[in-house]
C-alpha cells in the first residue's frame, strides 16, 4: 500500500513535469507559427504610422507656413507704409491737382504751398520736384518750373518724361506732347525697357493720342516686335516662361483618391499629371477673361488720362521693388494654403515682373501674365496676348504634349506587401485571383513554418507504452491508467495546440487577404475614376486651342482695326 502511494506520488510530479514541457513546447510551436505574420502586422503597422507621420508633419508645415506669411504679410505692408508711405499721397495728389485746376478751385497760393511742401518730405523722389514744375507751369512761373523740372529730370528721365507727356496730351498740347513722346523713344533699347515703358503700350491700346502720336508709337513698337523677333533666342525665352506660367496654374489636390494616394507607389507622378490636365480648364479660363475684357468708350479722353497717369505714378518704384515681391510672395502663400512650392511656382512664373528692366517681349509677357502687377489695364492685357499669341500657341502645344508625354501608363499599387500594376482598372479579376494567389501562398509558407510537435507526441508515446509496461508486466493496474492517460492526454493536447495554431495562422491570414482584396477593388475603382477625370480634363486642351487661335490684335485695341493690326 505505501509502495503504491509513493509510487502515485511520483507519477504525480512526472506528470505534472511532462504537462509542463508539453504546455511550453506546444506554445513555442504556435509563437514560432505566427512570429513571421505579427512581424508582417508590425511592418504594415510602422509604415502606416510613417504615413501618418508624414501626412501630420506636411499638413504642420503648411499651417506654419500660412501663420508666418500672414505675419510677415502685415510686417512687409507696414514696411513699406512707413518707407514710402508718403508716396502714396503724391501719386493722389498729381490727378488731383489736374481736376482741381479742371474746375478752377485751387489757388496758386495753395498750389505752391502743396507742392513745394512734397519736395521736403519726399527727398529724391522724382514725382515731388515733377508735381512743383506742374504748379510753376499753372501759375505761369518759368523759373520755378524749368528749375524742378530738370531736378525731376535729374532724378528719373524716363518716369518724368512719360509723366509730362501723358499731361501735356491731357492739357491738349499735341505739338509738346509729341516732342516729349520723341524725347521718351529716342533714349529707349528694346532689349533694356524701364518697366513702366508698358504705359505707352497702355496709351495706345486706349487710343488716346492723336494719329500722329499714335503712329509715332506704333511705328517703333513694330520695328522692336520685328527686330526681336527675327531670331529665336527672345522668343524661345518667352515659350520658357509661358510653359512654367502654364504649369504653375493647375490647382491643388483636393484628395479625391485617398487610396491611391495611400498604396500607390507612384501617385506623385499620377497627382503631377492630373495638376497638369485640370490646368487646361483653368488656361481656358485665363484667357476668356481676357477675351472678355473691352474698354470703356463711354469715358472721355481725359477721365482715360488720368487714369493712365495714375497708373504711372501708382506703380511701385524701383526701390519698392524687393518689398513688393516679399508681398506677392507671402500673399501666393495665403492663397496656396500654405503650400509654399506651390507658391514659389507661381513666383517663379511671375518673377520677370519686378525686374527693373526687361526686353519688350518681356513686357507683354508681364502684362499678360499680371496686368494689376504689371501697372496697366485688362484691356492692354488683352492686346499684349494678342501680340504674343504665335509664340503663346507654341508653349501651350509644348505644355500639352510635354503633360501628355508624362502620363503614367500603370498605377502602381503596393497592397500590404502585394505589388502589382494595372493600367486603367479593366484587369479586376485578373488582379484580384493574383491576389488570392500572393495570399494563398503566404499561407503555405507561414503553415510550412509552423513544425507539428514530434516531440511532444514521441513523449507522449513512450509514457503511454510506459503505462501499458507496468499494467502488462508488474500488474500495477493504477500505474498502468495513469502513465496511459498521461500519454494519451498529452499526445491530444499536442495535437489540439497544433491544430488551433494552424486555425489561428488561417482565421488571421484569410482576414488580412479580406481586407487586402477591399483595398484592391477601392484602388481598382479610383484608377477608373481616375483614368475618366483625366481623359476628361485633358480634352479640354483643344478648347484652349480654338479659344488662342481666335484670339486677334483687332479685337482688343480700341483705335481701329488697321491701326491695331499695324502693330502686328
Amino acid at each position: 500500500m505505501s509502495q503504491q502511494v509513493i509510487s502515485y506520488a511520483d507519477l504525480s510530479i512526472i506528470n505534472s513535469a511532462l504537462r509542463s514541457i508539453s504546455s511550453d513546447m506546444s506554445g513555442v510551436h504556435s509563437e514560432l507559427g505566427t512570429l513571421n505574420f505579427k512581424q508582417d502586422q508590425i511592418e504594415d503597422e510602422l509604415t502606416k504610422l510613417a504615413d501618418s507621420f508624414a501626412k501630420f508633419v506636411n499638413a504642420d508645415l503648411k499651417h506654419k507656413s500660412l501663420q508666418l506669411a500672414e505675419t510677415r504679410q502685415g510686417n512687409l505692408k507696414q514696411d513699406l507704409q512707413i518707407k514710402f508711405g508718403y508716396y502714396a499721397e503724391l501719386r493722389r495728389m498729381a490727378t488731383g491737382i489736374l481736376q482741381g485746376v479742371d474746375v478752377g478751385i485751387i489757388s496758386d497760393d495753395t498750389l505752391r504751398f502743396t507742392t513745394e511742401e512734397v519736395m521736403i518730405k519726399a527727398p529724391g523722389y522724382w514725382l515731388a520736384p515733377a508735381l512743383v514744375a506742374l504748379a510753376a507751369w499753372i501759375r505761369g512761373d518759368r523759373d520755378n518750373n524749368e528749375k524742378a523740372l530738370t531736378e525731376a529730370l535729374k532724378r528719373d528721365d524716363y518716369k518724368t518724361t512719360l509723366f509730362f507727356l501723358l499731361l501735356m496730351r491731357r492739357l491738349q498740347r499735341n505739338d509738346a506732347s509729341l516732342k516729349w513722346l520723341e524725347r521718351y523713344f529716342m533714349h529707349q533699347n528694346p532689349h533694356h525697357l524701364d518697366r513702366e515703358f508698358i504705359i505707352i503700350l497702355e496709351a495706345v491700346t486706349t487710343g488716346v493720342f492723336p494719329p500722329a502720336a499714335r503712329q509715332f508709337m506704333m511705328t517703333n513698337v513694330k520695328s522692336w516686335l520685328d527686330q526681336l523677333t527675327q531670331g529665336d533666342l527672345f522668343i524661345n525665352e518667352q515659350k520658357i516662361q509661358w510653359i512654367r506660367f502654364f504649369k504653375a496654374m493647375g490647382p491643388l489636390s483636393n484628395e479625391k483618391y485617398p487610396l491611391l494616394e495611400k498604396f500607390s507607389t507612384n501617385w506623385e507622378l499620377l497627382e503631377t499629371s492630373l495638376r497638369e490636365a485640370k490646368a487646361h480648364e483653368v488656361i481656358r479660363a485665363h484667357f476668356k477673361s481676357i477675351v472678355a475684357a473691352s474698354a470703356d468708350f463711354s469715358k472721355s479722353t481725359k477721365v482715360q488720362l488720368d487714369e493712365i497717369l495714375s497708373l504711372l505714378v501708382t506703380n511701385f518704384d524701383d526701390e519698392e521693388l524687393p518689398l513688393q515681391e516679399q508681398v506677392r510672395l507671402n500673399q501666393l502663400i495665403i492663397q496656396m494654403d500654405g503650400d509654399k512650392s506651390a507658391a514659389q511656382a507661381v513666383m517663379d512664373a511671375e518673377k520677370n515682373i519686378f525686374s527693373e528692366q526687361v526686353d519688350f517681349l518681356q513686357l507683354l509677357t508681364n502684362a499678360s501674365f499680371n496686368p494689376e502687377l504689371s501697372g496697366v489695364t485688362k484691356v492692354t492685357q488683352s492686346l499684349a496676348v494678342s501680340i504674343s499669341q504665335p509664340w503663346i500657341i507654341e508653349a501651350y502645344d509644348t505644355y500639352t504634349a510635354e503633360s501628355r508625354n508624362g502620363i503614367p501608363q500603370t498605377i502602381e499599387l503596393h497592397i500590404d506587401g502585394f505589388k502589382v500594376s494595372t493600367n486603367n482598372g479593366s484587369d479586376e479579376t485578373e488582379l484580384i485571383e493574383k491576389q488570392d494567389t500572393y495570399y494563398q501562398n503566404i499561407l503555405t509558407v507561414e503553415l510550412g513554418k509552423l513544425s507539428f510537435p514530434y516531440a511532444g507526441v514521441i513523449i507522449g508515446a513512450l509514457i503511454s507504452l510506459g503505462g501499458i509496461w507496468a499494467f502488462t508486466s508488474t500488474s500495477s493496474v493504477v500505474a498502468g491508467l495513469i502513465g496511459l492517460g498521461i500519454g494519451s492526454v498529452l499526445i491530444w493536447n499536442m495535437i489540439n495546440k497544433h491544430s488551433k495554431a494552424k486555425k489561428k495562422i488561417t482565421d488571421d491570414l484569410e482576414e488580412r487577404a479580406r481586407k487586402a482584396k477591399e483595398v484592391l477593388r477601392g484602388c481598382i475603382a479610383e484608377t477608373v475614376d481616375y483614368r475618366i477625370e483625366h481623359a476628361a480634363e485633358d480634352c479640354k486642351a483643344e478648347l484652349v486651342l480654338q479659344l488662342l487661335a481666335s484670339i486677334t490684335p483687332e479685337d482688343f485695341s480700341s483705335v481701329s482695326r488697321e491701326t491695331a493690326r499695324s502693330i502686328i
